[in-house]
């Protein structure tokens, strides 16, 4: 459970801009968060085979006009395939910003990969065909939480992802959850695909899921009980006396 705890005088996460808690102070970014950037580097990992099954072109190539020239469009999207283009294995970066319309998807996740690498003072592990450099990214992300670029790569990592939901139409949904907060007892806790905590939209709280599941089974029955009492006591109050 992640709580919002005291902050630290003056820290706040350049992200949200949120005021730091105490044990956040040697950040940069706050908790939640850094969770959201995780669960963006696993959906990137999950959505790039469903990015490729979406390269072929949902219509069949349309004919010439009579009497022009026909030119047959490509067999593929030009989006998907922009997205699918591949990265650079080496040091390579758009210095100059020669790169026209977006970067392809590997090619972000590599870039940051790179910067990641190069201000831990390490070296990136070699580069292999179908290796997306996501996990890298993830198993190293504490560290990336203490970094001023932070806020960058969280802008770049919601547009690419932004980006691929449009195109595979996994947008995540947000279901309410019956269970009060736990923390402020409102009504505001959601859970949110692709994400690993349900969250408190009133207080910030964030519960694992076996947490909340915990949580649901100790207070819900109790709830449902006197949902029960107060609509048998208000069918009783307004029954008509025979």
């Amino acid at each position: 459970m992640i709580t919002t705890a005291p902050a630290a005088p003056g820290a706040r996460c350049l992200i949200c801009l949120h005021p730091l808690r105490t044990e956040e102070a040697h950040r940069t970014a706050c908790d939640r968060c850094g969770h959201r950037i995780r669960a963006w580097l696993r959906e990137l990992h999950r959505q790039l085979p469903l990015l490729t099954a979406s390269l072929s072109r949902d219509t069949a190539p349309a004919q010439g006009r009579p009497g022009g020239r026909a030119h047959a469009p490509l067999p593929v999207r030009e989006d998907v395939l922009s997205l699918l283009g591949p990265a650079a294995p080496g040091t390579v970066r758009d210095t100059r910003g020669d790169q026209s319309g977006p970067a392809p998807a590997l090619a972000v996740i590599h870039a940051w990969a790179e910067r990641l690498a190069e201000a831990r003072d390490k070296r990136l592990p070699p580069y292999r065909p179908g290796h997306d450099y996501t996990r890298y990214l993830a198993a190293h992300l504490p560290y990336a939480l203490t970094r001023d670029w932070i806020a960058d790569l969280h802008t770049e990592l919601a547009e690419l992802i932004g980006r691929i939901r449009a195109i595979t139409r996994t947008t995540p949904q947000r279901r309410p959850q019956p269970a009060p907060c736990p923390s402020c007892q409102s009504f505001g806790l959601v859970a949110e695909d692709w994400q690993p905590y349900t969250e408190c939209t009133t207080c910030g709280l964030l519960l694992t899921r076996a947490e909340y599941s915990d949580h649901h089974a100790r207070v819900m029955p109790g709830l449902y009980r006197m949902g029960l009492r107060l609509t048998l006591a208000r069918h009783t109050t307004t029954e008509p006396t025979p």
